[in-house]
């Protein structure tokens, strides 16, 4: 029985996605091998005792990557029109 051309799309992608999954382990593994814990024993020694530790040991992560999302939001139209009552002031006699 030949395979239909959904199901042999659906194994290229399941095969894809599998090593795609792989590279980022193996990726997260090379980057736990190099970590270091942050803070440091020394840096939460000197805690403990008071001292204020202003600059902090590398723990070589590398620079922290910050992401920011802007949305942008717009007020809803209402449904019906609101309209008030126009009045004209009185006329001097």
């Amino acid at each position: 029985m030949a395979e239909s051309t959904a199901t042999t799309t659906a194994k290229e992608q399941l095969a894809k996605d599998s090593e795609a999954r792989k590279k980022m382990v193996e990726e997260a593994a090379k980057r736990m091998e190099t970590a270091k814990p942050t803070p440091s024993q020394d840096e939460n020694d000197q805690a403990r005792v008071g001292i204020d530790v202003k600059d902090k040991a590398d723990d070589g992560s590398g620079p922290e990557v910050k992401l920011t999302l802007q949305r942008e939001q717009t007020a809803d139209k209402p449904a019906a029109s609101y309209s008030t009552r126009q009045t004209e002031p009185k006329k001097p006699a």
